[in-house]
């Protein structure tokens, strides 16, 4: 059966009209919402979009293809809670009435409709979870419950047709996938109709305030329609997507309905009176418009929709979709439990992002003069591509670059500021220095050709790519812990994502393709790992000081387990030896950079932390490798090292294949730099005949400057180097960085240079993306740098642990 948009155009016509017929007539039937008590909005407002919706939805129905009889059900139940809603709407029926007729049309669905919670997912030890007998009840109590719980969204303008708009679209995208092409089309027409109210109700530029509102008429009917929708997608003999995802796609109304009833209830009142402590009224005390509060929390339940759905659809397990489940229903219970907290957090993101007047750090930024000050769509546009760049890098190279190039282009959109900034720094200097001479120097040799990636990769991460995203990271220092935390998340989604979970086994597990590409993984792994330390680091400092750095140590933990987990599965040795690497730099900065009172805790805590994750590792014998050891795993390289040095390559071929043929391409390297050391060959790959088996490059980033670029090309990038992490050891020592920064930073540096020494983490696009945004942390230090000195602000002097800036 092919859908026809006809229908779903039509819908949508007819709920317009419907709204727009219905406004004159429903002052006079008392179908109107007038401002007073909890209710704040300005002047009267029809209460009649509800109706004009599903107006349009029935109107269209049989012209269906599909059998009226086989729906009947549903449309009897919507009927029946339309005309419960807009009795309410005109006279305020008793909520526990209201409650019978909801339990009435959820029986009705389950009785009548045959459309029952059966099944409820698959997890380790017990297999498939069947209701049985309690089918039936726990039917029709949870769809009552959805019912009210998107009627209870109904409080901003936009929000409950919005995130309705956003389930909506995602139950059709499994219908289409599960080949549901009937209810796909029933579905299709519901968010034609929703969308026509939005065009009423949603606040946009060319709309400053709702001119309708749903009503509990609307709510109510979308919550059990997409209910309905729910259960026979997911009791569907062709079900693709778990009934546990259903949960993530349904989460924010429910979980925010439960604890509001929960608080109720411990207060002495009915569960069902309405009050002003919803999700969205604590975004509204922060300071956030109506329309930034619908667009925040529709973003949140198109995502974590997206994260049920997908997850499920890649054969994540239910159990760990539960286990992530049960993380987000605790983190929205302490988040509205401490209300009177979180919101001072949400008022300083609104001021940081969204508000009107943007707030000031203490310390200075790169600040602009007055006549070429940078905002407006510039600032949004340059924000908008950092968001972008952080959460897609390890999910899709191309989203990631439009990032890139939104920031870039930002950037030249503000050309006279950043120019005058950027020009009086050594390192733009040297960066354009070095971009020229290996554009030049490999035109000479033939190369940077449109089929020569190994050329653009050093061009895009000599740092001058990277300076304009540098320059606007600069000015966003309080999006930076929520740049960290999206990286985080995007990292940890793309793990999920790539992973072969059918074919995840018990036997399986040992196979590192199994997790994804393991020099890829492992690379991701080890510099995720460092991010996650750092935020652990953080947390644990100033931990008992407020609900923060609780937060950032659960944060920290969350992404610093599974992280060395996954270096675990990869069996990866150079990943291994980067994150060591960071992890050392991270022990033996943390004590120099790390000085003021409360940072003992911050070590000791982190030391604690590494040794039972380090502890735990060495105990167990790791899962690939025919079960190695961790410590044979690291040892073997060395090992074979040891014999090539000693002539007995055959041994050490047998002992470790690889370290033999990188070892192979590192004297390749070493032999086309001694004949040309200064400029190098300008070739950054071996000869044809010189290949390896299985390497198409030297194997190394280190050896492919050295050999095409000379000890030019070695001095320019240690100095493209040396200059941010001078930059970034003195913003910590002045205390103008938080050393958390600053320790996160310098490891994962470390770690990236190890890569690069003994691999091309280049070839694989997200590393090299995540290498261009390290880049550019790391150059944001310099700009600020620049910025104090220009303020005569560098005798920045430190008086036991409080910080004392000497007078400009």
């Amino acid at each position: 059966m092919m859908m026809t948009p006809v229908l779903p155009v039509l819908a949508l016509v007819l709920s317009s009209a419907s709204i727009l017929l219905l406004r004159r007539p429903a002052t006079a039937w008392g179908l109107a919402d007038v401002p007073g008590g909890r209710k704040q909005h300005q002047g009267i407002v029809p209460l009649t979009g509800g109706l004009g919706v599903f107006i349009g939805f029935l109107l269209v129905q049989p012209l269906q293809p599909v059998p009226v009889g086989e729906l009947l059900p549903l449309y009897v139940g919507l009927v029946l809670l339309v005309a419960c809603g807009v009795i309410d709407d005109a006279r305020d029926m008793r909520s526990t009435v209201k409650l019978g007729v909801q339990l009435l049309v959820a029986a009705l669905m389950v009785l009548w409709g045959q459309r029952v919670l059966h099944h409820l997912g698959t997890f380790p030890g017990v297999g498939e979870v069947s209701l049985g007998w309690l089918a039936v009840p726990v039917s029709i109590v949870a769809v009552a419950g959805l019912i009210n719980a998107i009627n209870m969204m109904d409080g901003v303008d936009g929000l409950a047709g919005g995130s309705t708009l956003g389930v909506l679209g995602w139950l059709a995208f499994v219908a289409s996938v599960q080949s549901q092409l009937s209810l796909l089309a029933v579905i299709v027409t519901l968010a034609a109709a929703v969308t026509g109210f939005l065009l009423f109700n949603l606040r946009h530029p060319w709309r400053s305030k709702a001119s309708v509102f749903m009503g509990d008429a609307g709510s109510m009917a979308l919550g059990f329609a997409i209910a309905w929708f729910v259960v026979e997608l997911s009791q569907s003999e062709r079900a693709l997507v778990s009934p546990v995802a259903y949960g993530w796609l349904l989460a924010l109304p429910v979980m925010d309905t439960l604890s509001l009833m929960c608080r109720r209830i411990r207060k002495g009142r009915s569960p069902l009176a309405a009050d002003r402590d919803h999700l969205h009224h604590i975004f509204l005390r922060a300071g956030f418009t109506p329309g930034q509060t619908t667009l925040v929390l529709m973003l949140c339940v198109i995502g974590l929709g997206g994260v049920g759905v997908l997850f499920s659809l890649v054969g994540v397990p239910d159990i760990l979709l539960l286990v992530g489940l049960a993380v987000v229903v605790v983190a929205h219970s302490l988040f509205v439990g401490r209300a009177w907290r979180t919101s001072k957090a949400l008022r300083r993101l609104h001021a940081a992002t969204l508000g009107s007047r943007l707030h000031q750090p203490a310390v200075p930024m790169v600040r602009l003069r007055k006549s070429a000050r940078v905002g407006g769509w510039r600032r949004a546009l340059a924000l908008a591509g950092l968001y972008l760049m952080a959460g897609s890098l390890a999910l899709e190279v191309r989203l990631t670059l439009a990032g890139a190039v939104l920031s870039v282009a930002a950037g030249m959109a503000a050309y006279p500021a950043f120019w005058r900034d950027a020009v009086r720094l050594p390192l733009f200097w040297v960066s354009l220095a070095l971009s020229a001479f290996i554009a030049l120097r490999l035109l000479a040799a033939g190369g940077l050709g449109a089929n020569d990636a190994n050329g653009w990769v050093l061009l895009a991460i000599t740092g001058l790519a990277s300076l304009p995203i540098a320059w606007w990271l600069a000015q966003f220092r309080l999006h930076w812990p929520w740049l960290v935390l999206t990286l985080l998340v995007g990292g940890g989604v793309a793990f999920m994502l790539h992973v072969d979970w059918p074919s995840l086994t018990p036997h399986a597990v040992r196979d590192p393709w199994v997790w994804g590409a393991p020099a890829q993984t492992g690379f991701l792994a080890s510099v995720g790992l460092m991010a996650a330390f750092s935020l652990l680091f953080s947390g644990l400092q100033r931990l008992g000081t407020g609900w923060r750095p609780a937060y950032q140590v659960a944060l920290g933990l969350l992404f610093a387990v599974p992280g060395m987990v996954i270096l675990m599965a990869t069996g990866y040795t150079t990943a291994w030896l980067a994150a060591l690497a960071g992890l050392a730099t991270f022990a033996v900065a943390t004590p120099l950079l790390g000085r003021h009172q409360g940072y003992r805790l911050g070590r000791t805590g982190v030391g604690l932390v590494v040794g039972v994750l380090v502890v735990g590792v060495l105990s167990h014998q790791l899962l690939l490798r025919g079960g190695q050891s961790l410590v044979e795993l690291l040892v073997q390289p060395l090992q074979a090292l040891g014999l090539l040095l000693n002539d007995q390559p055959r041994l050490a071929q047998l002992l470790h294949p690889g370290m033999v043929e990188r070892v192979t391409l590192w004297q390749q390297a070493l032999q086309g730099w001694q004949g040309q050391w200064l400029l190098g060959t300008g070739r950054l790959v071996p000869a044809d005949g010189e290949l390896v088996a299985g390497y198409r490059a030297y194997h190394s980033q280190l050896a492919s400057v050295a050999a095409g670029l000379g000890l030019v090309g070695l001095v320019g990038f240690a100095a493209a180097v040396a200059i941010p992490f001078y930059a970034i050891v003195w913003m910590a020592w002045r205390h103008a960085w938080h050393s958390a920064w600053a320790l996160g930073l310098l490891s994962s540096g470390v770690a990236v240079m190890v890569m690069s020494l003994l691999s091309v983490p280049t070839r694989f696009p997200g590393p090299l993306a995540f290498m261009v945004l390290l880049t550019a942390a790391a150059q944001v230090a310099v700009f600020q740098r620049a910025a104090l000195r220009q303020r005569g602000m560098a005798g920045v002097r430190h008086v036991g642990s409080s910080k004392v800036e000497a007078p400009t």
